[in-house]
């Protein structure tokens, strides 16, 4: 087994199950804006981007203007008006235990806003197990690089002592365009087989099988 000194998790998808609060609230941006509202089925394949991006899928011919718009309204659901329940996947809470005492840096790659993940991480009580994260609204969103690149400058460790963790192809093809490992949950957003057309190091069915393969 190859053995790693960080661990990169994608927050949405891979460590939460939050794919219905999602579709809800984008539902209602779309509702409030006076647009058709956007396919579940399409909105749960888009998780992992940050809103804008998905947006700009959703509604191609939509000026930036309305983007924005949207994005505001997307917000406002998220904050205050949709109220649909998160829960931790099955062995989160545990598992992330394990792996900090096992010795592993672990660090978030998400495509939330770092107000969302800041709001999440004290909600659940996990933001001490994190020594740095990088959100869609800081920089460059997934596919690119450059939350990856960020992470590791900070912790001073190479590519290959790094693996990104994450349920969707951006998560993989941003830790390629890194030139780090890329793991992929089977359990999120993306299907196995869109996983696994990628290059993955690994799939895992469940977190608890991420922890049996690093501990």
């Amino acid at each position: 087994m190859k053995i790693y000194s960080l661990l990169v998790f994608d927050w949405d998808g891979t460590l939460m199950d939050s794919k219905d609060r999602i579709i809800n609230c984008f539902i209602g941006a779309a509702q409030d804006n006076h647009l058709v509202p956007p396919d579940p089925d399409h909105v749960a394949e888009l998780i992992g981007l940050s809103i804008r991006e998905s947006f700009s899928r959703l509604y191609p011919d939509k000026p930036s203007e309305m983007n924005s718009r949207f994005v505001r309204s997307y917000g406002e659901y998220w904050r205050v008006k949709d109220k649909t329940p998160m829960v931790l996947f099955n062995g989160v809470r545990d598992g992330l235990d394990r792996l900090r005492a096992a010795g592993y840096l672990l660090s978030v790659a998400t495509g939330k806003s770092a107000y969302g993940l800041k709001n999440v991480l004290l909600e659940t009580g996990l933001a001490k197990h994190f020594v740095y994260t990088r959100c869609g609204d800081q920089g460059q969103p997934k596919p690119h690089p450059e939350m990856l690149q960020k992470i590791l400058a900070y912790t001073g460790l190479s590519n290959h002592e790094a693996v990104m963790i994450g349920d969707t192809t951006y998560d993989l093809e941003m830790a390629a365009s890194a030139g780090m490992d890329g793991w992929g949950v089977t359990y999120g957003s993306h299907s196995r087989q869109k996983l696994q057309n990628l290059s993955v190091h690994k799939l895992a069915d469940s977190f608890n099988d991420i922890i049996e393969h690093l501990c």
